[in-house]
């Protein structure tokens, strides 16, 4: 195993219980393992309800990546909670947003909740690009890297 994965698997094995016990928090008590599992899978991250489970007991073997962070605190409208910013500061992450715009981005996921679940997804998506610092391509240009 290259040196590399090693370091990446101890410092996964140091943080994975506070990450999980961070994603735990930010589900919180109204919204389901399963409904979360759906909403991340319909954000395009193919994610189970035992996978939900198994990171919120700090058994998940792989590290989550930024974007599943993000993707995870996007879906629980927790975007501004100090459980987000715990997680990306142990993974070594950080994104470019203060607590303010933090607030902003979740109370307009609160109030598009009324919106339908397809609708609501579009603007996960884009929020998530947005977010991450993500440019969406035009449909044309994905066809055209398919070519």
């Amino acid at each position: 195993m290259p040196e590399r994965d090693e370091v990446q698997i101890a410092r996964w094995d140091a943080i994975r219980e506070q990450v999980g016990d961070g994603l735990r928090q930010m589900r919180g008590h109204g919204r389901s393992q399963a409904q979360l599992a759906y909403e991340m899978d319909e954000l395009g991250f193919h994610v189970s309800q035992s996978m939900v489970s198994r990171y919120e007991q700090g058994q998940g073997e792989v590290p989550l990546s930024l974007e599943r962070m993000v993707g995870w605190a996007l879906c629980c409208d927790a975007l501004s909670s100090g459980h987000l910013r715990e997680m990306l500061e142990l993974g070594g992450y950080s994104l470019p947003w203060t607590i303010g715009d933090m607030k902003q981005f979740d109370l307009l996921l609160r109030k598009f909740r009324s919106m339908s679940r397809a609708d609501q997804m579009v603007l996960r998506r884009r929020m998530l690009w947005h977010l991450l610092g993500v440019q969406p391509r035009p449909l044309g240009a994905a066809r055209e890297l398919a070519l």
